[in-house]
């Protein structure tokens, strides 16, 4: 469960009425145990008559005098008093069987009233029996006294005064109620159609005091809304329509608004907001995981209820100190406010010197168990801190650092990654996140005064130091992050370990920028495995590795930009033409798929190539020139001697025309096939067709 304050603080339990005496010494204020001159013994029983919309209390008390007679003088007590509801109806007090006088007196709390019972002295050495009883019936909705029943609800105070051990409260309920109560001491015990809830343990000095909370589910009056993509039942009292109006409202406009403002979608958890008066009592609200549902109290409070909802993401689950779970989501809930249109009253800064002022560190116990003074300087405290801390942040910044908070990141990881160094955060972590991810130099200030105790304070010593160093070498290192090893000792506060690393790293931060100064150069990426092997550095050999690696990387990334410069470079047609022939563009293309995959050797291999087939490649593109010009030539030669020696055939004397052609008289030099079914003159028949021919030897 996730308290918040609901109003400013706890009622306190009523003291006991001063005793009356004869003598000179006169005996006043609380009368509680034996050596304060009385004893206690309470038995106190409140029942829920449904049927009625009451409750009807009984209490039996027996006191004893417990002063000695001092010579002439002797002490006697003449009244006594319990506390009752303010509103208490048919305040009755019996003892011995006889109707006693009682009066109803005014307290400070505007719950709650004194019974006071007057009798006959009561001596040294004896006892009185008193039986009380009364009708508890409700008050209005946001009424000042917080006493509500009705049908299917009630809430109000159960008490009894008495010594350790010799009181006892009980609560009858109708089986069909739930039950809640400030105190966890109550034990459960059904009979037929009724559960009755006793506790004996006293909760202060003077007895036991608690306020009780019972609802019957199916008696609420009950409405779905949806907000931010999520439905939420609200349960209010009957006939409240007021309260779920406002609740309407403000979640359809508040819930987005709660997303944006902590940078996180709405993570879900939540099913129920339920009406209660409970809050007002405890001076807090709860989110109550278990039972996925918020209680809030019936006044219209736009920031009780975002507090309660912001509770939803900012959790002990993800903040790990009481004062920065309840301070940020505070501080939140204003944001919302302000953001949606509302209005809020936010805790005034407590004074840091107050005697019930404490280091917010040792503000850790369950609401409660503190004072009531304390828990409001807590709450108060809390959200004076994180105010100082965010509330002069920009909403962009603010968000940044809220989210980061949330998702448990540290300062020395990129934004939004929990892949390394991830872990719920607490004070230390936020302060580095204060730091780093909103530029707010006076937090450590703030934290001394507000929010650490001695030892934690000695924690701080060094951490300038080594955030400066760690500065220098993200500056040096470029965009990269600095390795591994680093970031974990920055986290973890482990300055002197953080600083054997930087040591252990020598130039390598600067080397990593010499890489990628390289790239922009180049204009070719860096290679990820080397940025891989500096960011994801963690121990001595690989911080070793980099001492190599770095420089190696720089040096090839400068050989690959050469090559694809030269590979992009305007060329004329001849060089142009050689280095296509000596595949310039294919080397400097490996080059570069080498660097990338971060194969650096070959990379070098290949980028030199290109550079030195770039250089050969106006020579290559002449020699390929020529060398068409000298076959083009041969190949002229070639024909023209044809057409001579066509030219000779045709003329000689002693050279027979083919007969198996026919000479085209437009196209000297140019012979065709004779068709078969053609004639040639000159030419017989063919020999296969005339048959067998005589040929001289």
């Amino acid at each position: 469960m996730s308290p918040s304050p609901a109003s400013r603080r706890r009622p306190a339990l009523p003291a006991l009425l001063g005793a009356g005496l004869v003598g000179a010494l006169l005996l006043s204020g609380p009368a509680a145990v034996a050596d304060e001159g009385l004893t206690e013994e309470s038995h106190n029983r409140y029942e829920l008559r449904a049927k009625d919309s009451e409750v009807r209390a009984t209490v039996t008390t027996t006191i004893g005098n417990v002063t000695p007679d001092r010579g002439l003088t002797y002490y006697y007590y003449t009244s006594y008093a319990i506390p009752v509801p303010a509103g208490a109806e048919h305040v009755r007090a019996v003892s011995g069987g006889v109707s006693l006088p009682v009066s109803l007196e005014s307290t400070e709390d505007p719950s709650t009233r004194y019974a006071v019972a007057t009798f006959s002295p009561l001596r040294y050495g004896s006892t009185r029996t008193i039986d009380w009883a009364f009708d508890i019936p409700g008050e209005p909705v946001r009424s000042k006294d917080y006493t509500r029943v009705g049908d299917g609800f009630a809430t109000f105070a159960a008490s009894g005064l008495g010594d350790a051990g010799r009181t006892t409260v009980e609560v009858v309920l109708p089986a069909s109620m739930t039950f809640d109560a400030t105190s966890d001491d109550f034990t459960t015990k059904r009979t037929g159609r009724t559960v009755t809830y006793t506790a004996t343990e006293n909760s202060d000095k003077d007895g036991i005091w608690a306020v009780v909370s019972a609802r019957d589910p199916k008696k609420s009056d009950q409405k779905r809304v949806r907000a931010a993509g999520t439905t939420l039942t609200l349960q209010s009292f009957p006939g409240d329509g007021k309260w779920t109006r406002f609740v309407s409202r403000k979640l359809e406009k508040g819930l987005p608004a709660l997303e944006d403002v902590v940078g996180r979608p709405w993570p879900g958890g939540l099913e129920t907001i339920r009406e209660d008066v409970s809050p007002k009592v405890l001076g807090y609200a709860w989110f109550d995981p278990g039972k996925d549902e918020i209680v809030i109290p019936e006044d219209l409070d736009d920031a009780t209820l975002y507090h309660e909802l912001g509770h939803a993401w900012l959790n002990p689950d993800r903040l790990s100190a009481r004062w920065l779970s309840e301070g940020m989501t505070e501080v939140v809930a204003h944001r919302v406010v302000a953001r949606t249109g509302g209005t809020s009253d936010p805790w005034k800064a407590p004074d840091r010197d107050a005697a019930v002022a404490l280091p917010l560190s040792a503000w850790e116990a369950n609401p409660g168990e503190l004072d009531a003074d304390v828990e409001a300087y807590g709450y108060a405290a809390s959200y004076t801190v994180v105010q100082k801390l965010l509330g002069g942040l920009d909403d962009d910044a603010f968000t940044a650092v809220v989210s980061a908070a949330q998702a448990g990141e540290s300062a020395y990881e990129r934004p939004g990654s929990t892949d390394e160094n991830y872990a719920r955060t607490d004070w230390r972590r936020f302060l580095d996140l204060v730091q780093t991810r909103g530029g707010v130099d006076g937090a450590p200030q703030v934290l001394r005064t507000w929010v650490l105790d001695g030892d934690q304070r000695k924690q701080l010593r060094g951490r300038g130091e080594a955030r400066d160093a760690y500065a220098a070498v993200d500056e040096a290192d470029g965009a990269w992050q600095p390795p591994l090893g680093l970031r974990t000792a920055m986290t973890r506060w482990e300055f002197g370990d953080a600083k054997d690393v930087r040591s252990a790293l020598g130039d390598a931060a600067a080397e990593a920028g010499a890489v990628q100064d390289a790239a922009r150069r180049a204009g070719v990426a860096v290679p990820a495995t080397v940025r891989g092997a500096y960011e994801d550095a963690s121990h001595d050999e690989q911080y070793a590795a980099l001492g190599s690696l770095l420089p190696q990387a720089a040096a090839v990334t400068t050989q690959v930009g050469r090559a694809v410069r030269a590979a992009d470079a305007d060329r004329d047609p001849v060089s142009g033409l050689g280095a296509l022939a000596l595949g310039v563009d294919r080397s400097a293309e490996r080059a570069r798929d080498d660097l990338a995959a971060g194969d650096l050797d070959e990379a070098a291999a290949h980028a030199d190539a290109a550079a030195d087939r770039s250089g050969l490649a106006t020579v290559a593109g002449a020699g390929i020139v020529l060398l068409v010009l000298a076959v083009a030539a041969g190949a002229v030669g070639l024909v023209l001697r044809g057409r001579r020696r066509a030219r000779d055939r045709g003329d000689g004397e002693g050279t027979a025309a083919d007969p198996s052609v026919v000479q085209d008289p437009l196209e000297q030099g140019v012979v065709l096939p004779a068709p078969r079914d053609v004639e040639v003159p000159g030419r017989g028949a063919d020999p296969l067709e005339a048959g067998p021919r005589e040929h001289p030897l």
